[in-house]
């Protein structure tokens, strides 16, 4: 949703700026306008009542909810875009697995000094060293 849609249901709206705008708050009984509203480069619609309301009463007052302050993402549900699962990079799965392998040399020299070991959390460094693998490729 855009700024245009919001403004549309507030009463009193002037421009202030590129992207900015005052209105009357519809959250409380407002005679000169005391909200302002800001539409960001990215889509975003940021809205301030100086009069103390907080954002979520305010879109509530015009029968908005909050999530219609944000554009939708890609690869949202229902932006028609399908999600797509970013590679890792990697320096990423460097770091990842130079801290496994350090978790598993720690619980290595717990067995060998004979103290008691986190059995299940070796299985899980193996385990995520076993995704970092098939995350890059090397079978």
């Amino acid at each position: 949703m855009t700024a245009e849609n919001i403004l549309q249901r507030l009463q009193k709206v002037r421009r202030t700026g590129p992207g900015r705008w005052s209105a009357c708050c519809p959250a409380h009984d407002d005679r000169a306008p005391s909200l302002s509203v800001r539409e960001v480069d990215d889509g975003r619609v940021l809205l301030h009542c100086f009069g103390g309301c907080a954002a979520d009463d305010v879109v509530a007052a015009v029968g908005l909810e909050m999530a219609d302050l944000f554009p939708p993402r890609p690869g949202s549900p229902g932006d028609g875009a399908t999600a797509v699962r970013k590679p890792w990079s990697a320096s990423d799965l460097l770091r990842l697995a130079s801290f496994e392998a350090g978790i598993i040399a720690i619980i290595v020299a717990d067995m060998l000094a004979g103290r008691e070991v986190d059995r299940a959390r070796l299985i899980e460094a193996a385990r995520r060293l076993a995704d970092v693998a098939e995350a890059a490729n090397v079978q």
